[in-house]
């Protein structure tokens, strides 16, 4: 570990942070994705990229922008295939962005919810076209919650094959 005496500290700090990229897989809130890919890096230099180097950065960098980004197109997607507007997901967007800053996290999902059933109940003139697009909204939701956890198993399992080796 050559001169430096903090290359170990390093690593046991990288340990800490995928640990909690970890529980932000599961946990609203937390980018866990973005924390394993971080706590990767960390490790890799701090071994001087010799168990984990570049190509496995650069899969771990994928899965990372994939999971991350997972939220948004699922979601979007399930609200979609529901039938929603493009006007009802923006202004379901606006909405959660709103209900994020003034309530955290379920703000943010029940100002995106509320703008979606608000919008697609005044476009179609009913509630029940509304309700099957909100519904698609909170599958897709939920399911995007399943692909991000999945995602980070699969960095996390990556990293340990490479650190253990």
């Amino acid at each position: 570990m050559g001169d430096f005496n903090g290359w170990l500290l390093l690593q046991w700090l990288a340990y800490g942070v995928i640990g909690i990229g970890v529980l932000g897989a599961v946990l609203p809130m937390v980018p866990g994705p973005v924390l394993i890919w971080l706590g990767a890096l960390l490790w890799a230099w701090a071994d001087r990229f010799q168990r984990i180097g570049w190509p496995t950065l650069t899969i771990l960098t994928l899965l990372m922008i994939a999971a991350s980004g997972a939220e948004l197109w699922m979601s979007t997607l399930g609200a979609r295939r529901g039938g929603a507007s493009w006007l009802a997901l923006l202004t379901g967007m606006a909405l959660g962005v709103a209900g994020f800053v003034l309530f955290s996290l379920p703000g943010a999902i029940l100002g995106v919810l509320l703008g979606i059933l608000a919008v697609e109940a005044w476009r179609t003139g009913g509630l029940r076209a509304a309700l099957r697009s909100g519904g698609g909204f909170l599958l897709g939701y939920l399911l995007s919650a399943v692909v991000q956890l999945t995602l980070s198993l699969i960095m996390l399992g990556i990293f340990v094959s490479q650190v253990i080796r």
